[in-house]
């Protein structure tokens, strides 16, 4: 064999190797952790893929942490919640927002999500809110800090459609939605 045909053997060989090592179908999901209230939503089905839900509107900002208080009741802490009435957003959205026409919401057809800082200050952001049977999730972007939350937190909220949401997950928690 001459020089040019091991080469040509050599090259043959590593390209096979190296897209043999690239993976062939895309990683499937991991199932969600279901809710441990009875009646709530099941675990989704190995491999069952997330919908991404169209945000109506987004916002973010600064909130007082003197307003924490503001928030749905059991949400006060949690790094994401919902509010599922205009009362309440209404409430919030003027600590938010403060000399800001209070923005509509159908509250009938849509929900607003938000995320929040809850140990340091970091800048945030929605990017993708996703619906895998029954279970809400936000994901968001943050700047890093180790600036610690003291008189305010970023905070983002989005407003989505409710239709099919039984249950928000906040980090390691599961909120239900009425």
């Amino acid at each position: 064999m001459n020089m040019k045909a091991a080469m040509r053997w050599v090259v043959a060989v590593a390209a096979l190797g190296i897209l043999s090592g690239m993976a062939g179908q895309p990683a499937l999901a991991k199932d969600p952790v279901p809710p441990k209230s009875k009646g709530e939503t099941k675990a989704a089905p190995a491999g069952a893929l997330p919908s991404n839900l169209s945000i109506v509107n987004k916002w973010d900002g600064d909130y007082p942490v003197s307003a924490l208080k503001k928030l749905p009741g059991g949400q006060q802490k949690t790094v994401a919640g919902y509010i599922g009435d205009g009362s309440t957003f209404a409430a919030v959205w003027k600590s938010f927002k403060p000399g800001e026409r209070v923005p509509k919401v159908d509250f009938k057809k849509n929900l607003v999500v938000f995320t929040r800082n809850v140990k340091f200050y970091n800048r945030k952001a929605i990017t993708k809110v996703t619906l895998l049977e029954g279970i809400l999730e936000v994901q968001c972007i943050e700047t890093v800090t180790s600036v610690p939350v003291t008189d305010k937190v970023a905070m983002a909220m989005a407003e989505v459609p409710r239709r099919g949401v039984k249950t928000l997950r906040a980090g390691d928690k599961f909120i239900p939605v009425k």
